[in-house]
């Protein structure tokens, strides 16, 4: 049974799929405002492609789910997509951190951090016996930490 879950969604990532489309179909007027009439058909097959990658990206990536059990921490994204598994006997030390704007959001891999996130700002990090240090981006650091310090 968990002792902590909070579901964190980034509300500015839902506005990429209607950017997404909104870009691409002046781009499609301006491929097909030539003076010969190309046919449309791949024109519009490559920008339904794209707009709808886009539209997949964001529904896995722009929500996060954190969850602490009686014997572990698990993060992932929506559909279980790259979830992942630290054990309490793993974790060192846990304190707040913050993750710079420039990380963007999404799984970020570096040499000694590993980072989970929505949206960059406050963050939990578990410093583990690997040396690795392990970032999870929340709009509630200090529940979190509170769960992982029980």
């Amino acid at each position: 049974m968990g002792r902590y879950t909070h579901r964190q969604t980034s509300v500015k990532a839902l506005v990429l799929p209607p950017i997404a489309a909104a870009v691409s179909i002046p781009v499609l007027l301006a491929l097909n405002s030539g003076g010969t009439r190309a046919p449309l058909l791949v024109p519009v097959a490559i920008i339904v492609a794209v707009v709808a990658l886009v539209t997949i990206i964001v529904a896995v990536f722009s929500t996060m789910i954190t969850e602490v059990t009686d014997s572990e921490v698990v993060v992932g994204f929506r559909f279980g997509a790259m979830r992942r598994r630290i054990p309490f006997t793993d974790i060192v030390r846990a304190e707040r951190a913050d993750i710079a704007w420039w990380h963007g959001t999404g799984v970020k891999y570096g040499l000694t951090t590993t980072s989970y996130l929505v949206r960059p700002g406050p963050a939990v990090a578990l410093m583990l016996k690997s040396g690795r240090t392990f970032r999870i981006g929340t709009d509630d650091p200090d529940g979190l930490l509170a769960a992982v310090k029980r």
